[in-house]
């Protein structure tokens, strides 16, 4: 490492930066201002908002603390807190300039039934707080010089009084007591909302007793049986369409599984049906899964691959085949069609990645293991040499809050195994097969056992993200 690296916390603090570590990845996050920076070891490439920005070198840890490179202090941070400096070499520290333009604001107010919004738009985007006080709603813009729009205004408004501001503070005055209030930052332009409402009802004398709900198991899976509608997926050479095969294996699993656990499943879709890859791991959030799984059908250009593939997710694939699997998966969302975002949304799909890849890693050596049991039973099954514990960065599952796996379990494109995924007793036994991985897992969970066979290494955290998990042979052999 660079001796003239610097340590990232003590410096974003400096500059007004609030700091949380996320204590499983080490990973920072640092706000400000209504701005959101993550970084991470290992990586050059530094989510901030919506754009993606890249230093010289990659952050380290060091002595139990995360260290960058000076170009994160001046691409990055400086510019989010509205300063400049010069790196002064030979002292080893930074020289900041105090020449901050004042912050320039204007206000609007309106009034929406039931909430009323006042809009303080800033000359550029500032780190803010907000407080609640006894008669009304405070911000404060610290360290900051502030050239307000007024010293006091009075409103005929339902809902708040006058607003008045002194020194770097503007205050909201109530019109009731108790009325709720809240602050957020947009940008484009930069701009903080405050959100006001009246105040909470008051609570009836003899609330009604809640009837109880009744207990739910212990478990919640969601499976994803993979493309839908349109989207057909791969088409083996005589006619069957991967998303046929999908859904029927995982209506089966989703059979299977109450019979060797106490969970309940959660199917992203019960029919043929086009549902976007971003609200597939969208259901197992809202649903608070505990384990998300994504059934597919393989394809390859070699007439002769057979046999069974589990990944885990990494913004890097473990080969090239594992890349050109995740692209044809991902096509969907990166062509406009039904998996991609919103009409008018803005997104960007790097972004989304590095985040997740950055994310997951609380979830990654329970992902890896939940994959290995998983081909283990596969192989069993299929009767091949093991294809191998792959990762890829697959768009189905960016944004899974928990262990999350994508099972291809045969090759379509090979008529021998068209054939298999065809018939329903090949089908029940690829469900059973993936129902005893899972019952597997969860049990090795409670124990506090190692999801892997004995003798395994286990990769620490940071070096799976870049290290490709073990490969099969078969999978080299057989070609792209």
């Amino acid at each position: 490492m660079a001796g003239n690296d610097f340590q990232v916390a003590d410096s974003a603090r400096a500059l007004g930066f609030d700091v949380a570590t996320d204590t499983t990845t080490g990973v920072l996050t640092l706000t400000a201002g209504g701005h959101q920076v993550f970084v991470g070891a290992g990586t050059t490439q530094v989510p901030v908002d919506q754009r993606i920005l890249s230093i010289s070198r990659p952050a380290r840890v060091v002595g139990g603390a995360l260290y960058a490179p000076p170009d994160f202090l001046e691409k990055v941070l400086f510019p989010l807190a509205g300063a400049a400096g010069a790196y002064d070499a030979a002292r080893r520290a930074w020289v900041l300039s105090e020449s901050v333009p004042p912050l320039v604001l204007d206000v609007a107010v309106v009034h929406v039934e039931p909430t009323t919004q006042i809009v303080i738009r800033q000359s550029t985007a500032a780190r803010f707080v907000p407080s609640l006080t006894e008669t009304g709603f405070q911000i404060s813009w610290p360290n900051q010089k502030v050239t307000p729009p007024f010293a006091e205004r009075r409103y005929e408004d339902p809902l708040i009084t006058g607003i008045r501001f002194a020194g770097n503070t503007a205050s909201i005055e109530f019109r009731e007591k108790g009325s709720t209030a809240r602050a957020y930052p947009l940008a484009s332009p930069d701009r903080v909302v405050v959100e006001i409402g009246r105040p909470a009802p008051a609570q009836p004398a003899a609330p009604v007793a809640a009837i109880p709900e009744a207990p739910r198991p212990a478990l919640t899976i969601v499976i994803d049986p993979g493309h839908g509608g349109t989207e057909t997926g791969a088409v083996g050479p005589g006619g069957l369409q991967e998303k046929d095969v999908t859904l029927q294996i995982a209506r089966r699993l989703a059979t299977a599984l109450p019979r060797l656990l106490s969970c309940r499943v959660v199917l992203t879709r019960e029919s043929d049906t086009a549902i976007p890859l971003d609200d597939r791991t969208s259901v197992a959030n809202r649903e608070k899964a505990d384990l998300f799984l994504s059934i597919h059908a393989n394809s390859s250009r070699a007439p002769g691959a057979r046999g069974s593939e589990s990944y885990y997710l990494s913004l890097e694939a473990s080969d090239k085949l594992s890349q050109e699997i995740a692209s044809r998966e991902n096509q969907p969302a990166l062509s406009g069609g039904p998996g991609s975002a919103p009409a008018g949304a803005a997104r960007n799909p790097d972004l989304d990645f590095i985040l997740w890849d950055l994310a997951q890693t609380a979830h990654l050596k329970e992902s890896s293991e939940l994959a290995e049991v998983t081909q283990e039973e596969l192989n069993v099954l299929s009767g091949t040499e093991s294809r191998g514990i792959k990762q890829a960065p697959f768009r189905v599952l960016v944004g899974a809050t928990m262990p999350a796996v994508l099972v291809e379990t045969a090759f379509i494109s090979n008529a021998e195994e068209e054939k298999k995924l065809g018939s329903p007793a090949f089908q029940q036994s690829v469900a059973d097969a993936v129902a005893r991985a899972i019952a597997r897992f969860f049990e090795r969970r409670r124990s506090g056992g190692a999801g892997r066979p004995p003798g395994t290494p286990t990769p620490t955290p940071g070096d799976s993200l870049r290290t490709p998990a073990r490969s099969g042979g078969a999978g080299d052999r057989d070609g792209p």
